[in-house]
C-alpha cells in the first residue's frame, strides 16, 4: 500500500462517511495497531483513552469521530479524518488494503492433487486447494476460493468471489451465495436432528432431503453446522455474520444481516426476522417465530414467540428491564425468605 490519503477517500466515496479532511494530504504505507503506530501509518482512533499515545506517536494520519477530533488539532503534520463511524470507515479500508488475499498460496490456481468431477461447472478465475473435492454438477462461481481439503459435494452451487476455507464440507444440493466467507470445520447440509419412535420408543431415522441456503455476504465461523431440512430449505438470509461454533437445525429461517455469537443454538423449523442479534450462548426452541430486530443477551433462553423488537435476557427470556428487576430482586431470596418465614410463624401463633 502506497496511497495519498485523498485517494484512499475517494475510493471509499460511495459510502460517505467522511465528514472532512484535515491537514496535510500525506502517504499511507501501512495500518498498524495503535501500539505500533508511527510515520507513514494511518489508525484508527474511536476512544479517547489512545488520543495521547497516538499525538507521541505522531503517525501520518488519523480516523475518528467528530468528538475526538478537536483533541488532535495540534498535530499539524498528520491528516485528520473526521468520520460519522469510524469503526466502518476501519472496516471497509482494511478490506480494501490490508486483507489477506487468499489467492496468493504458493500453489497452482487448481492445484494438481484437487478432485474435480468432469460434469462439474468452474468459473473463471477460480482457485482450488491441495486434496479438495468437487463433485459431480456442482458450480462454481468466478472468482471463487476453495481451500485444501474442502469438500463440495455433487449438484452444490457456490456464487462468485466465495472463500471457502479448509476443510469444510458442502453437502449435496446446498447453495451458497456471493461474496461469502466459510470458515474451517464448517459443514453446511448435515442431516437434520429427525427421528420417529415405534411403541418401544426405538428410533428411526426420518431422511432429511431438503438443502441449506445460504445467501450473499454471509460468514460462517469456524466449526458451525447448519442442517438440511426435511423438506424444502434451511435458509440463512443475506448479510448474516455467525461466530464460531453456531448452529442451525433443519427448516429454520435466519433473517437478513443477523449477527450470532459463538454456541448459539436454534432449534428447528424456527422462523426468525431481520437484524437479529444475539450473544454467546444464547438457546431458541424449535418451532418459533421471532420478530425483526430482537437482541438476546445474558445466556438467553427463547421458549416462546417474540412478537416485539427489542432487548431480551434471562431463561426463559423476558423484556431485558424485566430481567434486570427480577435479578435484583433474586439477589435477595434468602434473606426473603427468611422474612417470610418469620411473619408465617406469628400469623399461625
Amino acid at each position: 500500500m502506497h496511497k495519498k490519503v485523498s485517494e484512499i477517500v475517494n475510493e471509499l466515496s460511495e459510502w460517505n462517511l467522511f465528514i472532512n479532511q484535515q491537514g496535510p494530504d500525506n502517504i499511507i504505507s501501512e495500518m498498524p495497531d495503535i501500539k505500533q503506530c508511527g510515520e507513514g501509518d494511518l489508525v484508527f482512533v474511536e476512544s479517547e483513552d489512545y488520543v495521547n499515545y497516538v499525538i507521541k506517536q505522531k503517525p501520518s494520519a488519523v480516523v475518528t469521530n467528530e468528538k475526538l477530533a478537536e483533541l488532535f488539532k495540534d498535530l499539524t503534520n498528520t491528516t485528520l479524518l473526521v468520520s460519522s463511524n469510524a469503526k466502518l470507515v476501519q472496516a471497509l479500508m482494511r478490506q480494501a488494503y490490508g486483507d489477506r488475499d487468499f489467492r496468493d498460496n504458493g500453489w497452482s490456481q487448481v492445484h494438481d492433487s484437487a478432485v474435480i468431477h468432469e460434469s462439474a461447472t468452474i468459473g473463471s478465475n477460480v482457485c482450488v486447494g491441495p486434496n479438495a473435492v468437487i463433485s459431480k454438477n456442482a458450480r462454481i462461481g468466478e472468482n471463487s476460493t476453495i481451500m485444501a481439503n474442502a469438500v463440495i459435494e455433487e449438484y452444490v452451487k457456490i456464487g462468485a468471489d466465495t472463500i471457502i476455507h479448509p476443510n469444510v464440507t458442502i453437502s449435496y444440493s446446498c447453495e451458497v451465495g456471493d461474496r461469502c466467507i466459510i470458515m474451517s470445520g464448517t459443514v453446511i447440509g448435515s442431516e437434520g436432528f429427525g427421528f420417529a419412535q415405534d411403541q418401544h420408543q426405538k428410533s428411526y431415522r426420518v431422511p432429511q432431503t431438503g438443502n441449506v441456503v445460504l445467501g450473499d455476504d454471509v460468514v460462517l465461523g469456524a466449526n458451525c453446522t447448519i442442517d438440511r431440512a426435511t423438506f424444502n430449505s434451511t435458509h440463512i438470509k443475506d448479510g448474516c455474520k455467525f461466530d464460531n461454533q453456531v448452529h442451525i437445525a433443519h427448516n429454520t429461517t435466519v433473517g437478513e444481516d443477523g449477527l450470532v455469537a459463538a454456541q448459539c443454538a436454534v432449534a428447528g423449523s424456527t422462523n426468525i426476522g431481520k437484524r437479529l442479534r444475539c450473544s454467546g450462548q444464547t438457546g431458541i426452541l424449535d418451532h418459533l417465530n421471532i420478530s425483526d430486530d430482537c437482541v438476546f443477551v445474558q445466556r438467553a433462553a427463547v421458549i416462546q414467540d417474540v412478537k416485539e423488537p427489542g432487548m431480551y435476557a434471562g431463561q426463559p427470556a423476558q423484556p431485558l428491564r424485566k430481567w434486570f428487576k427480577n435479578t435484583a430482586v433474586a439477589k435477595h431470596l434468602e434473606e426473603m425468605k427468611k422474612t417470610l418465614d418469620a411473619l408465617e410463624k406469628k400469623v399461625n401463633k
